[in-house]
């Protein structure tokens, strides 16, 4: 007698912890946000500068997360000036949602997707070159793979893109 009330007990006690440490959906709050809208200073490596026009740069934060960096004058990065460099960038942060719609259209239309913004890939040369070696198929199921994730992480129905429109760049 004693065994089953331990195992009813042991069982409502895994029903009751599990129920409070649920993440709640929709609860999901990225620690950026609070700083969409306004002046904000963020500091990182630049990873890769946009050969298309050179309008954006993926800026990779220390702990990993990515900043598409836009420049406010609309003039082009210069390549040699800031790509694989440490830097310190001013502007106004702004967030774009990738909805879950968009990311499944783009997977079975089987676009490739640019790497800073998660937007199609408009560098024709090099998405056609990715179909020629045979490589597109892997780098389309890996994008796809790592937005379902994101979502999946973040319990949303979206992914949250950051960009920053850049008053000031200074390497640091």
């Amino acid at each position: 007698m004693k065994r089953r009330v331990f195992l009813k007990a042991s069982a409502a006690n895994c029903i009751l912890f599990f129920a409070c440490t649920k993440k709640q959906t929709g609860t999901y709050t990225h620690y950026l946000n609070p700083e969409i809208g306004k002046e904000t200073t963020l500091e990182g490596d630049i990873i890769h500068v946009c050969p298309i026009e050179g309008k954006k740069m993926k800026l990779r934060l220390a702990d990993g997360e990515i900043i598409c960096v836009l420049p406010a004058d609309n003039h082009p990065f210069d390549k040699g000036q800031w790509d694989r460099k440490k830097v310190r960038i001013s502007g106004i942060l702004q967030e774009a949602q990738l909805p879950r719609r968009a990311i499944l259209t783009n997977y079975q239309d089987k676009k490739l997707l640019c790497h800073i913004d998660h937007s199609v890939c408009i560098d024709a040369e090099w998405v056609e070159n990715r179909w020629k070696d045979g490589s597109a198929e892997r780098l389309i199921e890996r994008d796809h793979e790592d937005l379902q994730k994101r979502m999946y992480e973040t319990k949303q129905s979206y992914v949250q893109v950051f960009s920053i429109i850049a008053h000031t760049i200074a390497e640091v």
